[in-house]
């Protein structure tokens, strides 16, 4: 259908539109995906034809939008449920609030009801193609419509598979699931006792040993924060070698990662330390954790570490480094104290590897004293880094209850790119972006960002260091934020040696 709109004239274009009904929904049952997306916007009378043969990706936050969903998917012939290809069913849904028309409710609490759970075992039902479902509240909806996991075990085609509160009922759905998923989050239900804590990490443990055969799972992200840690808990022996990237919010002991997960290139540790113990030669692509407690004298090379959170104290946090020895580090921390201003120092001889960095930058003092941010240049001068990713917080305004920087740190940090390339010869590109500080001092922008790959987020001004036209001279041009993103992917994607040579290598 595509090529024939694409090859005719107008006027065949337009007799192809003068066809009756029951032609043009023969010529439409043929098409699919992004060719029904054009088709459909061929002209409104395509419409009515091929819009429901678009793959939709749906996400439903309330009862209404069930409702509204479920009438949808199910009309039409063939149903509109078989071209979905991505379901998200979130907890909010199903919330019940009898206390939104009480005025004696002081301290509401939601509670849940599940009458509508049929509406998702028929949609479930009707969408065989589905590659994606996130599923929250699992248990109390299987118990409500068992139907839900025989329509989920009875899929083909599912990759990417998100359940939480999950309890037993899952497990025959799992041990009957003819999908082979690359993704698979868990999260059970909440443990309010030890015995109910061991039920529900046995649970988990025999997901893992059902998913131990799927080789494809590369990808396996476990929430256990509602399962306390606990020494009668029994520990997870079943080797996961196939999965490659691990996420763990709250940590326990009763997994070793190292066995379990022999072949991990990447790691993300919500919430607590961890102790990781693996062999040098098996080095992590990434490390995203809280703080890293280590109490062995082997090193744990990373290549991109991402600490998520301000140290308790900064002796753990060069450890943390010195253990890692990182070719990258994502980070927040403080820029004008004379503690950070000495660990800033001591960071090169810690991580002899690194050779780009993403730093959020703040400020802890109230009242400074003056040339801090030239202290803080002057920090960088022993590093061997390539790229440079900073955001730079901004002066306190005037309602701020901050007192007044000095105009010559104003203006050095408005210099910050070009200062910080005549310090560090080895740079290579930067990235500068501001961070704005909101009335009263504090800063509007303090989130705890959980993007694997990115510490801080924000609209940077990217720059390539050049030579000048002079000797020895360098210069700072722009280049793109698309540009700079290919920067950013070279970092993360390529070895020490390509990193430390990327002149010879990526070519803008």
């Amino acid at each position: 259908m595509r090529d024939i709109l694409a090859s005719a004239s107008p006027s065949t274009a337009l007799a192809l539109l003068a066809l009756n009904g029951d032609v043009l929904a023969e010529l439409a049952s043929h098409v699919r995906g992004r060719d029904a997306l054009n088709l459909a916007l061929t002209s409104r009378r395509l419409h009515d034809f091929a819009a429901h043969r678009v793959p939709a990706i749906l996400v439903c936050r309330s009862r209404t939008e069930l409702i509204r969903l479920h009438r949808h998917l199910l009309a039409g012939e063939p149903k509109r449920a078989v071209f979905l290809r991505s379901l998200t069913i979130l907890g909010s849904t199903f919330i019940e609030r009898p206390w939104q028309d009480d005025p004696n409710w002081t301290f509401p609490k939601n509670t849940y009801e599940y009458s509508l759970a049929s509406l998702v075992g028929d949609i479930l039902q009707a969408a065989p193609n589905l590659s994606h479902v996130r599923l929250e509240h699992t248990a109390p909806l299987l118990q409500h419509d068992p139907r839900i996991g025989l329509a989920m075990a009875s899929m083909t085609r599912i990759v990417r598979l998100e359940l939480s509160d999950v309890d037993s009922n899952i497990l025959p759905v799992f041990a009957s699931m003819r999908s082979r998923p690359r993704v698979l989050h868990i999260s059970p239900v909440k443990a309010e006792s030890p015995a109910e804590a061991n039920r529900v990490f046995d649970v988990i443990r025999e997901i893992l040993e059902t998913f131990s055969s799927v080789k494809e799972l590369h990808a396996l992200d476990l929430d256990l924060k509602a399962v306390p840690a606990s020494p009668e808990l029994r520990s997870v022996h079943t080797p996961l070698p196939q999965v490659r990237h691990l996420s763990v919010h709250w940590w326990h002991p009763q997994i070793d990662v190292a066995k379990t997960f022999p072949n991990l290139e990447v790691f993300e540790q919500h919430v607590n330390s961890a102790q990781l113990r693996r062999p040098p030669q098996q080095p992590l692509r990434r490390l995203s954790v809280t703080e890293l407690q280590t109490f062995e004298c082997a090193r744990h090379p990373v290549h991109l570490l991402h600490l998520r959170r301000y140290p308790r104290e900064l002796r753990s946090f060069r450890r943390t480094i010195y253990e890692t020895s990182p070719v990258g580090v994502a980070l927040h921390c403080f820029m004008d104290t004379a503690v950070w201003l000495k660990y800033w120092q001591q960071m090169p001889r810690a991580a002899p590897r690194l050779r780009f960095m993403d730093v959020h930058c703040h400020t802890w003092e109230r009242r400074h004293e003056p040339g801090w941010v030239s202290e803080f240049i002057r920090s960088l001068r022993r590093y061997s880094l390539v790229c440079l990713r900073i955001v730079a917080p901004q002066p306190p305004t005037a309602d701020s209850l901050d007192a007044p920087w000095h105009e010559d740190d104003i203006q050095t940090l408005a210099e910050l790119p070009d200062r910080i390339m005549q310090v560090m010869p080895s740079l290579r590109y930067i990235a500068w972006a501001a961070k704005r500080r909101a009335p009263g001092g504090r800063a509007n922008d303090y989130t705890w960002y959980e993007d694997a790959y990115d510490c801080a987020p924000a609209d940077y001004t990217w720059y390539r260091v050049a030579k000048g036209e002079r000797k020895n001279e360098r210069t700072l041009q722009p280049i793109s934020a698309s540009q700079g993103e290919r920067v950013r992917r070279f970092l993360l994607d390529s070895e020490l040696d390509a990193i430390t040579n990327i002149d010879a290598h990526l070519r803008l």
